[in-house]
Protein backbone atom coordinates (compact mmCIF):
# COMPACT_ATOMS: atom_id res chain seq x y z
CA UNK A 1 0.00 0.00 0.00
CA UNK A 2 1.11 3.54 -0.72
CA UNK A 3 2.00 5.15 2.61
CA UNK A 4 1.84 8.94 2.88
CA UNK A 5 4.94 10.44 4.50
CA UNK A 6 4.35 14.13 3.78
CA UNK A 7 2.37 16.45 1.55
CA UNK A 8 2.74 20.17 0.86
CA UNK A 9 1.85 22.82 -1.68
CA UNK A 10 4.70 23.46 -4.12
CA UNK A 11 5.58 26.68 -5.93
CA UNK A 12 3.34 25.76 -8.88
CA UNK A 13 0.28 25.34 -6.63
CA UNK A 14 0.30 21.59 -7.04
CA UNK A 15 0.38 19.25 -4.07
CA UNK A 16 3.73 17.51 -3.71
CA UNK A 17 3.40 14.02 -2.24
CA UNK A 18 6.23 12.16 -0.55
CA UNK A 19 5.22 8.57 0.02
CA UNK A 20 6.60 5.07 0.36
CA UNK A 21 5.62 2.12 -1.82
CA UNK A 22 7.01 -1.36 -1.17
CA UNK A 23 9.79 0.16 0.92
CA UNK A 24 10.90 2.60 -1.78
CA UNK A 25 10.35 6.37 -1.87
CA UNK A 26 7.73 7.74 -4.24
CA UNK A 27 7.27 11.41 -5.02
CA UNK A 28 4.79 13.00 -7.39
CA UNK A 29 2.42 15.95 -7.73
CA UNK A 30 -1.37 16.08 -7.62
CA UNK A 31 -3.38 18.87 -9.20
CA UNK A 32 -5.70 20.30 -6.51
CA UNK A 33 -8.70 20.16 -8.84
CA UNK A 34 -8.20 16.39 -9.17
CA UNK A 35 -8.76 15.98 -5.43
CA UNK A 36 -11.87 18.15 -5.44
CA UNK A 37 -13.29 16.31 -8.46
CA UNK A 38 -12.58 12.87 -6.96
CA UNK A 39 -14.49 13.85 -3.82
CA UNK A 40 -17.22 15.63 -5.84
CA UNK A 41 -16.65 18.87 -3.96
CA UNK A 42 -16.36 22.46 -5.19
CA UNK A 43 -12.87 23.91 -5.36
CA UNK A 44 -12.10 25.95 -2.24
CA UNK A 45 -8.39 26.52 -2.83
CA UNK A 46 -5.14 24.60 -2.73
CA UNK A 47 -4.85 24.56 1.06
CA UNK A 48 -8.30 23.02 1.35
CA UNK A 49 -7.44 20.40 -1.29
CA UNK A 50 -4.29 19.52 0.64
CA UNK A 51 -6.28 19.07 3.85
CA UNK A 52 -8.85 16.94 2.03
CA UNK A 53 -6.13 14.73 0.55
CA UNK A 54 -4.52 14.18 3.93
CA UNK A 55 -7.77 13.46 5.75
CA UNK A 56 -9.04 11.13 3.00
CA UNK A 57 -5.76 9.38 2.24
CA UNK A 58 -7.33 5.92 2.63
CA UNK A 59 -9.62 6.72 -0.35
CA UNK A 60 -6.77 8.06 -2.51
CA UNK A 61 -4.08 5.49 -1.70
CA UNK A 62 -5.20 2.70 -4.05
CA UNK A 63 -5.69 4.78 -7.24
CA UNK A 64 -2.52 6.76 -6.55
CA UNK A 65 -0.58 3.54 -5.98
CA UNK A 66 -1.74 2.31 -9.39
CA UNK A 67 -0.48 5.53 -10.98
CA UNK A 68 2.89 5.37 -9.19
CA UNK A 69 3.37 1.79 -10.40
CA UNK A 70 2.56 2.91 -13.95
CA UNK A 71 4.40 6.26 -14.13
CA UNK A 72 7.16 5.99 -11.50
CA UNK A 73 8.18 9.24 -9.82
CA UNK A 74 7.92 12.93 -10.68
CA UNK A 75 4.64 13.14 -12.58
CA UNK A 76 1.47 15.19 -12.12
CA UNK A 77 -1.83 13.47 -11.33
CA UNK A 78 -4.66 15.15 -13.21
CA UNK A 79 -8.42 14.82 -12.87
CA UNK A 80 -8.56 12.53 -15.90
CA UNK A 81 -5.94 10.19 -14.42
CA UNK A 82 -8.07 9.60 -11.29
CA UNK A 83 -11.19 8.66 -13.23
CA UNK A 84 -11.99 4.92 -12.93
Amino acid sequence: MLMLLAARVDRNDHILINARLDGYPAHFHVAPEAIDAWLSLPSLGVANSLALLQSNWNRFAAPLERLVRRHGNDFVVTTEMLQP
